[in-house]
Protein backbone atom coordinates (compact mmCIF):
# COMPACT_ATOMS: atom_id res chain seq x y z
CA UNK A 1 0.00 0.00 0.00
CA UNK A 2 1.78 2.90 -1.18
CA UNK A 3 0.42 6.38 -0.99
CA UNK A 4 2.33 7.61 -4.03
CA UNK A 5 0.16 8.72 -6.89
CA UNK A 6 1.13 8.44 -10.46
CA UNK A 7 0.31 11.39 -12.74
CA UNK A 8 -2.65 10.84 -14.95
CA UNK A 9 -1.05 12.16 -18.11
CA UNK A 10 2.40 12.24 -19.58
CA UNK A 11 4.90 14.71 -18.00
CA UNK A 12 5.34 18.11 -19.71
CA UNK A 13 8.17 18.29 -22.19
CA UNK A 14 11.36 19.90 -20.90
CA UNK A 15 12.00 23.57 -21.88
CA UNK A 16 14.50 24.12 -24.67
CA UNK A 17 17.92 25.18 -23.40
CA UNK A 18 18.29 28.96 -22.82
CA UNK A 19 14.58 29.62 -22.48
CA UNK A 20 12.61 29.79 -19.25
CA UNK A 21 9.62 27.63 -18.60
CA UNK A 22 7.26 30.58 -18.19
CA UNK A 23 5.75 32.04 -21.33
CA UNK A 24 7.10 35.36 -22.57
CA UNK A 25 4.72 38.21 -23.18
CA UNK A 26 5.73 41.38 -24.98
CA UNK A 27 4.17 43.54 -22.25
CA UNK A 28 5.51 41.92 -19.09
CA UNK A 29 7.52 43.96 -16.57
CA UNK A 30 10.58 41.81 -17.03
CA UNK A 31 10.28 42.09 -20.81
CA UNK A 32 10.21 45.88 -20.62
CA UNK A 33 12.64 46.55 -17.80
CA UNK A 34 14.73 43.43 -17.83
CA UNK A 35 15.38 41.22 -14.85
CA UNK A 36 15.26 42.94 -11.46
CA UNK A 37 18.59 44.05 -10.03
CA UNK A 38 19.40 43.73 -6.39
CA UNK A 39 20.94 46.69 -4.61
CA UNK A 40 24.18 45.95 -2.79
CA UNK A 41 23.71 45.66 0.96
CA UNK A 42 24.29 48.96 2.76
CA UNK A 43 26.30 49.18 5.93
CA UNK A 44 24.21 49.98 8.96
CA UNK A 45 24.32 53.50 10.32
CA UNK A 46 25.89 54.00 13.72
CA UNK A 47 22.86 55.82 15.13
CA UNK A 48 19.36 56.87 14.08
CA UNK A 49 20.56 60.47 13.85
CA UNK A 50 23.36 59.46 11.49
CA UNK A 51 20.89 57.49 9.38
CA UNK A 52 18.65 60.54 9.15
CA UNK A 53 21.58 62.73 8.13
CA UNK A 54 22.56 60.26 5.39
CA UNK A 55 19.00 60.08 4.13
CA UNK A 56 18.67 63.87 4.08
CA UNK A 57 21.99 64.32 2.31
CA UNK A 58 21.03 61.80 -0.36
CA UNK A 59 17.62 63.38 -0.79
CA UNK A 60 18.90 66.91 -1.23
CA UNK A 61 22.15 66.11 -3.02
CA UNK A 62 20.56 66.54 -6.42
CA UNK A 63 18.92 69.82 -5.43
CA UNK A 64 21.85 71.55 -3.74
CA UNK A 65 24.80 69.57 -4.99
CA UNK A 66 25.91 68.84 -1.42
CA UNK A 67 29.35 67.14 -1.40
CA UNK A 68 28.67 64.70 1.41
CA UNK A 69 26.49 63.78 4.35
CA UNK A 70 26.03 66.57 6.84
CA UNK A 71 28.05 69.08 4.79
CA UNK A 72 26.76 71.70 2.47
CA UNK A 73 28.92 74.11 0.55
CA UNK A 74 28.36 77.83 1.06
CA UNK A 75 25.85 79.16 -1.41
CA UNK A 76 27.48 81.19 -4.16
CA UNK A 77 26.22 84.75 -4.41
CA UNK A 78 23.53 85.17 -7.00
CA UNK A 79 24.89 87.24 -9.88
CA UNK A 80 21.57 88.94 -10.64
CA UNK A 81 20.97 90.05 -7.04
CA UNK A 82 22.36 93.48 -6.30
CA UNK A 83 24.09 94.11 -3.03
CA UNK A 84 21.92 95.97 -0.55
CA UNK A 85 23.02 99.45 0.47
CA UNK A 86 23.67 100.20 4.09
CA UNK A 87 21.21 102.39 5.95
CA UNK A 88 21.88 106.12 5.65
CA UNK A 89 22.38 107.93 8.94
CA UNK A 90 21.13 111.46 8.36
CA UNK A 91 22.55 114.26 10.48
CA UNK A 92 20.27 116.51 12.51
CA UNK A 93 20.85 119.39 10.07
CA UNK A 94 19.99 117.18 7.08
CA UNK A 95 16.81 115.94 8.77
CA UNK A 96 15.76 119.48 9.66
CA UNK A 97 16.26 120.67 6.06
CA UNK A 98 14.41 117.63 4.66
CA UNK A 99 11.49 118.12 7.09
CA UNK A 100 11.26 121.84 6.24
CA UNK A 101 11.15 121.07 2.55
CA UNK A 102 8.57 118.31 3.14
CA UNK A 103 6.44 120.84 5.01
CA UNK A 104 6.34 123.04 1.91
CA UNK A 105 5.88 120.27 -0.65
CA UNK A 106 5.45 116.53 -0.29
CA UNK A 107 6.74 115.86 -3.81
CA UNK A 108 9.95 117.10 -5.43
CA UNK A 109 10.67 117.48 -9.10
CA UNK A 110 13.97 116.16 -10.46
CA UNK A 111 15.62 119.60 -10.49
CA UNK A 112 14.53 120.43 -6.92
CA UNK A 113 15.59 116.98 -5.73
CA UNK A 114 19.05 117.33 -7.28
CA UNK A 115 19.50 120.83 -5.83
CA UNK A 116 18.46 119.70 -2.34
CA UNK A 117 20.70 116.64 -2.56
CA UNK A 118 23.69 118.77 -3.56
CA UNK A 119 23.00 121.28 -0.77
CA UNK A 120 22.78 118.50 1.86
CA UNK A 121 25.68 116.41 0.49
CA UNK A 122 23.37 113.48 -0.24
CA UNK A 123 22.68 111.54 -3.39
CA UNK A 124 19.55 112.18 -5.39
CA UNK A 125 18.42 108.60 -4.66
CA UNK A 126 18.76 109.18 -0.90
CA UNK A 127 16.58 112.29 -1.07
CA UNK A 128 14.04 110.48 -3.25
CA UNK A 129 13.91 107.53 -0.82
CA UNK A 130 13.60 109.83 2.20
CA UNK A 131 10.61 111.61 0.65
CA UNK A 132 8.96 108.30 -0.26
CA UNK A 133 9.41 106.99 3.27
CA UNK A 134 8.20 110.27 4.80
CA UNK A 135 5.03 110.24 2.67
CA UNK A 136 4.38 106.64 3.77
CA UNK A 137 4.90 107.63 7.43
CA UNK A 138 2.50 110.57 7.04
CA UNK A 139 -0.12 108.27 5.53
CA UNK A 140 0.25 105.77 8.40
CA UNK A 141 -0.02 108.56 10.98
CA UNK A 142 -3.13 110.00 9.32
CA UNK A 143 -4.78 106.58 9.10
CA UNK A 144 -4.07 105.98 12.79
CA UNK A 145 -5.45 109.41 13.70
CA UNK A 146 -8.62 108.79 11.67
CA UNK A 147 -9.11 105.46 13.44
CA UNK A 148 -8.69 107.15 16.83
CA UNK A 149 -11.24 109.85 15.92
CA UNK A 150 -13.71 107.23 14.69
CA UNK A 151 -13.32 105.33 17.95
CA UNK A 152 -13.86 108.48 20.02
CA UNK A 153 -16.95 109.44 18.02
CA UNK A 154 -18.47 106.06 18.84
CA UNK A 155 -18.19 106.65 22.60
CA UNK A 156 -20.99 108.33 24.57
CA UNK A 157 -20.27 111.92 25.73
CA UNK A 158 -20.11 110.88 29.40
CA UNK A 159 -17.27 108.47 28.59
CA UNK A 160 -15.40 111.23 26.79
CA UNK A 161 -15.54 113.43 29.86
CA UNK A 162 -14.27 110.59 32.02
CA UNK A 163 -11.38 110.04 29.63
CA UNK A 164 -10.43 113.70 29.64
CA UNK A 165 -10.34 113.50 25.87
CA UNK A 166 -12.44 116.57 25.23
CA UNK A 167 -10.84 118.89 22.76
CA UNK A 168 -10.88 122.67 22.72
CA UNK A 169 -14.24 124.23 21.97
CA UNK A 170 -16.18 121.30 23.40
CA UNK A 171 -18.40 122.21 26.35
CA UNK A 172 -17.42 120.63 29.63
CA UNK A 173 -19.75 117.96 30.93
CA UNK A 174 -21.96 118.94 33.85
CA UNK A 175 -20.33 118.40 37.23
CA UNK A 176 -21.41 115.37 39.20
CA UNK A 177 -24.20 116.04 41.72
CA UNK A 178 -22.98 117.25 45.12
CA UNK A 179 -23.58 114.94 48.04
CA UNK A 180 -26.67 115.88 50.05
CA UNK A 181 -26.09 117.48 53.39
CA UNK A 182 -27.38 115.63 56.43
CA UNK A 183 -30.85 116.73 57.36
CA UNK A 184 -31.28 118.55 60.64
CA UNK A 185 -35.09 118.24 60.79
CA UNK A 186 -35.97 116.95 64.29
CA UNK A 187 -38.49 114.49 62.93
CA UNK A 188 -35.91 112.78 60.78
CA UNK A 189 -33.27 112.41 63.44
CA UNK A 190 -33.18 108.91 64.83
CA UNK A 191 -32.41 109.07 68.54
CA UNK A 192 -32.48 105.36 69.11
CA UNK A 193 -35.10 105.19 71.98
Amino acid sequence: MSSVREPAGPPPPPAPPGLSAKPLTPFGIEDILGPPRRAPPRPRAASPLRALQELASKTFRGLEGAPGPGRSPPAPPAPSRRRRRSRTAFSAAQLQALEQRFGRSRYLGPADRDALAARLALSSAQVLTWFQNRRAKLKRDLDELRADVATLRGLPPAALGALGALGPGTPDPPPPPAPRAASTDPEEIDVGD
